[in-house]
């Protein structure tokens, strides 16, 4: 098996390859090596890598070829790519650019190579992309592209530089009210392009050439003095000034030393820097500093946890991952989607495939690619801390188009929105307008409500949802997670915390504050947040009004939900005695349930709806949706997740069967050790539950369903193991990721999930024992 070539020519011979012909250098590994000819079915797929792991840019790109290793390491241990494995064939150029060609030849003269992965300079691409055009075999290049490359063949994964730098600019103009600016640069390409393309777009907003000042020193300049006390000066006379810095490498850290010594330092003044695509992400850097950025290791979304867990269970658990590194795993994932979509692994097969796929990305938006072949991506704006990580402040929707040009005015909208916060907003008070649903700060979560309890104003003015039948109603209400809340639970006051003096509001959730609204402001409400999706969230039997509200919240904090939640609160008793009476009230909820639907799509005009159903909540889905009044158009949900359903296996196949079709994907969590599914099923004549795993064969399987069993991660002995799906940080991750990006099948967005009976043929999946 060939596992390298350049990074091992020590082991062979000596070869220097910018003075050997590429026939040459191709006839010498056939004959050294034993390169194959045409493949069999039997044969692995092989996956071409030319990156460097020894000269000036091995720094980079060792950490992009280890990415690759792993990513492969991981498909194979699944079976492979459509049953075959994946074998790599790495190729060290040495940081030669020459080189990068002459590796990309060589690939794709075996005539075997179903892709190929370069380096990070747009130099060693632009070598690499002819070869590969010429040869018909795709490249993906993970750095930043400073220029297009024209051709179908070469897919770059990094952001444009007029993607980052415009949409920062804008941000500093419209939120911190910058009217000077100082353009920092070494005398190379990129500073000038980049400078030059701020110095146009601020003369096109009015800015005057007075207000920018643009400076440049030697590349490699340690002294940066003259050019801090500039910038001092200029911030001493007016205090809206920002510093942009395309200083790369040592020399940017140089630079903002001075810049703090002299004063008045990064804390003070705005300084965004922009470092080519992470290659100065394993500098420090300083505080305060602002930098955009397609990826940063510290998001906190579904999607980068995971790939951090897989990181470091890989083995490079104080090896941090950069941009490049991140857009690479984007890159095999479009390109195991391609492949498996298009049911080949030769490239003039799956290249066609490569603009109808979409992959899971890190910022917590799907992530494809353009007809031009760009990635489209957001831009997102961190800010770095003293321990050297980047809090994210803000992020655009995902940009699309090719450069921002004041001649052409249908681009000048493609860089200026920027979402303020992380946060989707989500209304609460009518009269504040649009705020976030989560409050990281005051520790709150504001849910939408819609409820079929029947609603009664106490004589101090607070409302009871009382467990009695009545007509559709509105409201909101405000949540407060306790300081000590633990991951999963919906923290109650112990007997024991009496004792400790701590205030409620340290040790249970509480409900602040709660409104009845009319149908209109409810509608109101949500049209003004304008949402791009909506959680519905559907509580079980034996829940109160609070559990619902309660449990919601816990979801949204913990997943850091960012859409608009909704709980549907149904009528339960809220007693173990209420079986009966909950099993009628569900039935009874399920037209008002599809009402919420309605209003939700067609008058609040969300685009997303998506929908969890928990234990006999699954009911009031299933009724609700097979319901032919009201109308609800075509597939008017996004996810429809069954966690635990309390209801007959063998009529939740029949009726599946129907459902499945309104929803982009539906999904069953099941568990063997979910004991209240166990008692329901002896109080209905033995009959199986759909969420009940305990089966010999397994859980429920379904066309058009994703059964994932969950047992492994809710097994608590202690536990009735019901709410598992909420309660395991395994499977809350797996459910954030889902409603993040909805990718299929689920081992796909969720890595260590386990396909059964065969991972090379599953009918169901699980989380490993």
């Amino acid at each position: 098996m060939l596992v390298a070539v350049f990074g091992r020519l020590h082991d062979i011979a000596v070869l220097r390859l910018a003075r050997v012909s590429m026939f040459h250098v191709a006839v010498f590994f056939s004959v050294a090596i034993g390169v194959p000819t045409v493949g069999t079915a039997a044969d692995p797929i092989r996956l071409g890598v030319v990156q460097s792991s020894s000269g000036a840019y091995a720094s980079d790109e060792t950490g992009l070829t280890e990415m690759i290793r792993m990513l492969v390491a991981e498909q194979n241990s699944k079976g492979g790519l459509l049953g075959r494995q994946v074998e790599l064939v790495v190729m060290d150029p040495a940081s030669n650019d020459e080189k990068y060609a002459q590796g990309a030849y060589i690939l794709t003269a075996r005539g075997d190579v179903s892709v190929i992965f370069g380096g990070a300079r747009q130099s060693s691409c632009d070598t690499m992309s002819a070869v590969a055009e010429q040869a018909k075999v795709l490249l993906f290049c993970p750095g930043e592209n400073t220029t297009p490359i024209n051709g179908g063949w070469t897919i770059q994964l990094g952001l444009p530089a007029p993607q980052r730098v415009i949409p920062a600019v804008e941000f500093l103009r419209e939120n911190d009210g910058i009217r000077n600016w100082l353009l920092a640069s070494t005398d190379g390409a990129y500073g000038k392009e980049v400078n030059g393309l701020v110095e146009e777009y601020l003369k096109a907003k009015g800015v005057s050439s007075d207000s920018v000042l643009t400076r440049y020193e030697d590349v490699g300049s340690t002294d940066w003095t003259g050019l801090a006390m500039e910038a001092s000066k200029l911030q001493a006379s007016n205090s809206s000034t920002a510093v942009i810095s395309t200083i790369l490498g040592d020399s940017n850290q140089s630079f903002k030393e001075a810049f703090d010594h002299l004063g008045p330092g990064t804390a003070t003044t705005p300084m965004i820097a922009f470092d080519q695509g992470g290659f100065a992400a394993k500098i420090a850097p300083a505080a305060g500093t602002l930098s955009a950025r397609a990826y940063f290791d510290t998001l906190d979304t579904a999607a980068n946890r995971d790939l951090l867990r897989r990181w470091k269970a890989y083995g490079h658990a104080a090896e941090p991952i950069t941009e490049m590194m991140a857009a690479e795993a984007l890159g095999f994932s479009i390109w195991t989607a391609a492949v498996e979509r298009a049911g080949s692994a030769v490239p003039a097969a799956w290249r066609p495939q490569v603009q109808s796929v979409a992959v899971p990305g890190y910022a917590g938006f799907d992530v494809s690619v353009d007809p031009t072949t760009r990635i489209l991506q957001a831009v997102l704006l961190g800010r770095a801390q003293s321990d050297g990580t980047y809090i994210v402040e803000a992020k655009t929707p995902v940009l699309f188009g090719d450069r921002w040009n004041p001649g052409l005015p249908d681009t000048k909208l493609l860089v200026s929105k920027w979402n303020a916060g992380v946060g989707t907003c989500a209304v609460f008070d009518m009269e504040v307008g649009c705020k976030p649903a989560v409050d990281q700060n005051k520790r709150t979560v504001d849910l939408m409500i819609a409820t079929t309890r029947k609603v009664e104003k106490a004589a101090n003015a607070s409302l009871n949802f009382a467990p009695v039948r009545s007509d559709l109603t509105f409201g909101a209400a405000r949540v407060s997670v306790p300081a000590g809340h633990s991951f999963g639970q919906v923290d109650r006051r112990s007997w024991l915390q009496v004792f400790t003096f701590k205030s409620v509001s340290e040790t249970e959730f509480q409900i602040q504050e709660e409104k009845e609204l009319s149908r209109e402001e409810f509608t109101s409400a949500i049209k003004t947040a304008n949402p791009e999706d909506a959680l519905v969230y559907v509580h079980g039997f034996r829940n109160t009004f609070d559990d619902s509200v309660f449990r919601l919240a816990q979801i949204v904090w913990d997943t850091k939900y960012q859409g608009v939640p909704i709980v549907f609160s149904w009528p339960s008793r809220g007693t173990t005695a209420g079986y009966e009476t909950d099993y009628d009230s569900a039935e009874y909820s399920a037209p008002a349930f599809r009402e919420l639907l309605r209003t939700l799509k067609q008058d609040a005009h969300v685009k997303t709806v998506h929908v969890i159903a928990h234990s006999m909540g699954s009911r009031v889905v299933l009724q609700g949706l097979l319901s032919s009044e009201p109308k609800l158009g075509d597939r008017p949900l996004g996810e429809l997740v069954f966690a635990a359903p309390d209801v007959d296996s063998q009529i939740f196949a029949q009726q599946i069967a129907i459902v499945r079709s309104m929803a982009k994907g539906v999904t069953l969590y099941a568990n063997k050790n979910d004991w209240a599914l166990f008692a329901s099923k002896q109080l209905r004549n033995q009959f199986m539950r759909a969420g009940d795993a305990s089966m010999p064969d397994g859980p429920l399987v379904a066309a058009g369903v994703d059964t994932i069993d969950i047992s492994s991660v809710g097994r608590d002995f202690f536990s009735l193991n019901h709410s598992t799906f909420s309660e395991s940080m395994s499977a809350m991750e797996e459910i954030a990721s889902l409603l993040s990006s909805g990718v299929r099948p689920p081992d796909k967005r969720t890595h260590i999930l386990v396909g059964m009976p065969a991972a090379s043929a599953p009918t169901y999946w699980k989380f490993p024992d």
